[in-house]
């Protein structure tokens, strides 16, 4: 049996339509893909398609329709009118992001009311457009009909869903690139149903930022730092050579004859054996110089684990610092980001020039420019500390209880008993005096045996040996060596007491800044900056209320950041102080 005429076109229709559908998809989902350049917002726009489909096939219940190929037409509209609204609100909230507004929650709202407007006007334009052909009754109106109830119906859901669930999937995707550190599938709802719509794709996965404080920083440093490892092998290489103080000399075997000649057997020295030069004296002294040169070792690796202690404090401490530069200027946005809308609002009711509003813009965008170039410090400042910590990912510092480990003061005597600096060089002193004892013991005299198994005339069983000394009668050489290493402990001695007072000195103008810099940010906590936030808040509302100019305004709010960067400023030349005091006193 073959059907013709009106069954025969509706099922050759119903053919076309079902490659025609799925390849305008995929030619939406290519030309999105273009303009986000993001797999992951292409996805997210995408999800205004089955919204839109939810609404047209209801709108065609509703109105007892059933599906058509003008319904299906209906549909490739619709869904290329879906994906433009979920195109414009991305595009405006990456825009924010671009701009420097790095608080993705403030992003969300300022990128949602910026563009409800634009998408409900497009809404409500193709609802408005198609309205006639939905209530049609003319020649023709049943083609027209279905095709505008499933554009109208489907703009109806997707607009107010769209509204809805792409702000909160843009949150998710965000905020999870910042906070997961351990790679997992998440399935989403919006997947789901692209999933059924016939998409399949993958959950995100995303890595969580690790954030150092400065004792976790320290201990990562001690573990990783080749100079560290360098210095504990040179404790070790001292310590190998203690044995070296044990000399005992050097063992000759001989055999031979003597006497022979004359029908004489003579002597015959079957086995002999000779140990001279055996160095018994000076060991002690010997010992004594290994000693010292072991614990020299030992405090210089304590003084290298403060000095990479100070590094790592210094680096970690400025990546604080810019840090707090950065969300300083990160606060100012919305300041300055309402500022520049009440100008704005001010020059369109020709209550102020066009001259103001432009200088609020300028001032805006500055300010925009200015976030960018403190994230910029601060990662870099980043990388400065990731030599230390030679983390292979990225990480955060964290300024929670950044006061904790700051310098305690006490008496300079106090202070100092333990500064690495001051024992490496008490240190020097004991190993030039040790050196001087090991080259006077050398003036002692060196042991030499000998003992040897002979035969006489043929007759076994005699023995010879002998023992000695050996003395330096002419001692010219070793005497020019005793009183070089004799010069080398006097010098020794008087480089330990010139740099004691050095450092006493150089502590004490660092423990006189650094009290004063204490008392100066008491000041700033205390006074200078609560009175900084007032003045803002005071200076923002005049502006609003119209009290002030907008000259007025950008003055008192600039002598308020001023304060606040002078005492970020003060602080880490504060935590500078600090760390370079506790390196100099071992704390």
């Amino acid at each position: 049996i073959r059907y013709g005429g009106a069954f025969e076109n509706l099922e050759r229709a119903s053919k076309r339509l079902s490659l025609v559908v799925p390849l305008a998809l995929a030619l939406i989902f290519m030309l999105v893909f273009f303009a986000v350049k993001s797999l992951k917002h292409t996805l997210m726009i995408y999800v205004a398609i089955p919204l839109a489909a939810v609404g047209g096939v209801f709108s065609l219940l509703i109105r007892g329709m059933p599906f058509s190929i003008s319904a299906g037409v209906g549909f490739i509209v619709l869904f290329g009118v879906a994906v433009l609204n979920g195109l414009v609100l991305i595009n405006g909230l990456n825009e924010l992001k671009k701009e420097g507004i790095l608080q993705l929650d403030e992003i969300i709202k300022k990128g949602s009311k910026r563009r409800i407007r634009p998408i409900l006007l497009t809404a409500s334009t193709d609802i408005l457009g198609f309205l006639p052909m939905a209530i049609s009754t003319s020649a023709g109106a049943e083609v027209q009909r279905p095709l505008a109830t499933v554009v109208i119906g489907g703009m109806l859901t997707s607009t107010l869903l769209t509204l809805i669930v792409l702000p909160v999937l843009y949150r998710y995707v965000e905020s999870g690139k910042k906070r997961l550190k351990t790679r997992k599938a998440i399935p989403s709802a919006a997947f789901a149903i692209l999933l059924i719509a016939g998409l399949g794709i993958s959950g995100e996965t995303q890595a969580q930022d690790t954030t150092f404080s400065l004792q976790q920083a320290i201990d990562r440093a001690k573990l990783n730092y080749p100079s560290i490892e360098a210095a504990r092998l040179e404790v070790e290489k001292q310590k190998a050579f203690k044995s070296a103080s044990y000399d005992l000399g050097r063992t000759t075997i001989f055999t031979g004859k003597e006497e022979v000649g004359n029908s004489s057997l003579g002597t015959q020295n079957q086995i002999g054996i000779v140990q001279s030069d055996i160095d018994l004296f000076s060991i002690p002294a010997k010992n004594q110089l290994a000693q010292a040169r072991t614990k020299q070792a030992i405090s210089q690796q304590n003084l290298n684990e403060f000095t990479l202690i100070r590094d790592v404090s210094m680096a970690w401490y400025g990546a604080v610092s810019a840090k707090q530069q950065w969300e300083l200027y990160k606060q100012l946005d919305t300041l300055y980001a309402n500022f520049a809308k009440a100008a704005e609002l001010r020059f369109k009711t020709q209550a102020t020039s066009r001259i103001e509003y432009l200088s609020a813009s300028a001032k805006y965008k500055e300010l925009l420019v200015n976030i960018r170039k403190a994230e910029s410090i601060y990662f870099a400042s980043l990388q400065i500390l990731n030599q230390y910590l030679i983390y292979p990912s990225e990480f955060e510092v964290d300024i929670k209880d950044v006061e904790l480990h700051v310098y305690s003061i006490s008496s300079v005597v106090d202070s100092l008993q333990g500064s690495p600096f001051i024992d490496l060089y008490a240190k020097g002193v004991d190993v030039a005096l040790s050196n001087w004892k090991r080259e006077k013991a050398n003036y002692l005299p060196k042991l030499n045996l000998e003992y040897t198994k002979q035969a006489i005339e043929g007759v076994n069983g005699f023995y010879r040996w002998e023992a000695g000394i050996s003395i330096p009668l002419l001692p010219f050489a070793q005497s020019g060596r005793t009183k070089v290493s004799k010069y080398d402990y006097q010098i020794a001695g008087k480089v330990f007491e010139q740099n004691k007072l050095e450092i006493v000195a150089g502590y004490n103008q660092q423990l006189s800044r650094y009290v004063t810099l204490r008392q100066v940010l008491e000041f700033y906590q205390q006074e200078a900056l609560p009175l900084a936030e007032e003045q803002i808040q005071a200076s923002t509302l005049a502006y609003n209320l119209g009290s002030i100019d907008y000259v007025q305004f950008i003055q008192n709010v600039e002598a308020a950041i001023n304060t606040k960067q002078k005492f970020i400023i003060q602080q880490s030349e504060y935590f500078e102080l600090s760390t370079s005091l506790k390196q100099l006193t071992g704390k």
